[in-house]
């Protein structure tokens, strides 16, 4: 065995974040390449938003301050979901087209992990 189960003294080990499916309900699938993992902190103003887009990869998105909503268009109608501080979210899945909004009073900060593959982009505007 070895790596932190070896510590001395053991280390605080806090599972974050676990998820398989997005908001909207759908698997996300690992696209074929190089694997190639990034992370991200995101500062989002008050009042900022991201357009419109998708993830051709999967995403986790933790928010560590303030709070964002997730709107996502399912069949023509927008669907929120407000992520506060402490909480995350999965996204990566062709079919869920989704913005980003700081619809709170104080700067949004998340660390955004993408499970990509080189030269692929983090996200795709959707017109």
């Amino acid at each position: 065995m070895s790596g932190p189960a070896l510590a001395s003294p053991k280390p605080v080990v806090e599972e974050l974040f676990t998820a398989n499916r997005t908001l909207g309900g759908n698997v996300v699938a690992y696209p074929e390449g190089t694997p190639e993992m990034r992370v991200y902190r995101i500062t989002l103003p008050v009042g900022a938003k991201i357009p419109l887009h998708i993830h051709p990869a999967p995403v986790v998105v933790m928010v560590e301050q303030g709070e964002l909503s997730n709107v996502r268009i399912v069949n023509g109608a927008e669907e929120t979901d407000t992520i506060k501080v402490g909480d995350g979210f999965l996204e990566g899945h062709p079919e869920e087209p989704h913005y980003v909004i700081n619809r709170g009073t104080k700067p949004a900060i998340s660390l955004v992990t993408f499970a990509s593959v080189e030269g692929m982009p983090n996200t795709v505007p959707v017109q």
